[in-house]
């Protein structure tokens, strides 16, 4: 398996974290990509790019003895991630979730998110619950102005 540094370029993830993909080779990376297959887990987007990363070797015991407590360290850092990726394996399925529930109970609005939430907020048109597109430099903006808005990872259905 390859570890692959990925970074979402959306205008949407203006931060441009960078988020780690396990592929089986180059070519399978190459295949995703091309279908489309591979998203962002913040905004969702298809726009992902791969950094650059540094290949990772994997150290000879034999070659390398250490003494036994690094061993024990070793060994406690690997039950850890392996604790880690139990506790969120079920993300995805919440975020789908979710993801059913505001669209079941919510109106799309697009890119007039941000306005239209202002424009509740001013009493200019009826409240209602709402969702749609901002970037994360606005929906800080409407936090900042004491506006209950929350940015979620909006996943596609087939990962």
């Amino acid at each position: 398996m390859i570890k692959y540094k990925l970074k979402c370029k959306s205008e949407f993830c203006s931060q441009e974290q960078e988020f780690d993909g396990w592929f089986r080779n180059i070519d399978a990376y190459e295949k995703q990509k091309d279908q489309g297959l591979i998203n962002c887990p913040i905004c969702g987007s298809h726009k992902v790019i791969k950094s650059l990363t540094t290949p990772s070797f994997k150290r000879n015991k034999n070659l390398y003895p250490h003494d036994e407590n690094d061993n024990d360290s070793l060994a406690l850092k690997v039950n850890k991630n392996i604790s880690a990726k139990e506790q969120f394996k079920n993300i995805p399925t919440i975020l789908r979730t979710i993801k059913k529930e505001i669209q079941k109970n919510s109106t799309f609005v697009g890119n007039d998110f941000v306005s239209k939430v202002r424009s509740m907020k001013e009493g200019k048109i009826k409240e209602e619950s709402i969702y749609g597109h901002g970037t994360n430099k606005e929906i800080q903006e409407l936090q900042d102005e004491g506006i209950d808005v929350m940015g979620i990872p909006w996943i596609s259905e087939d990962h």
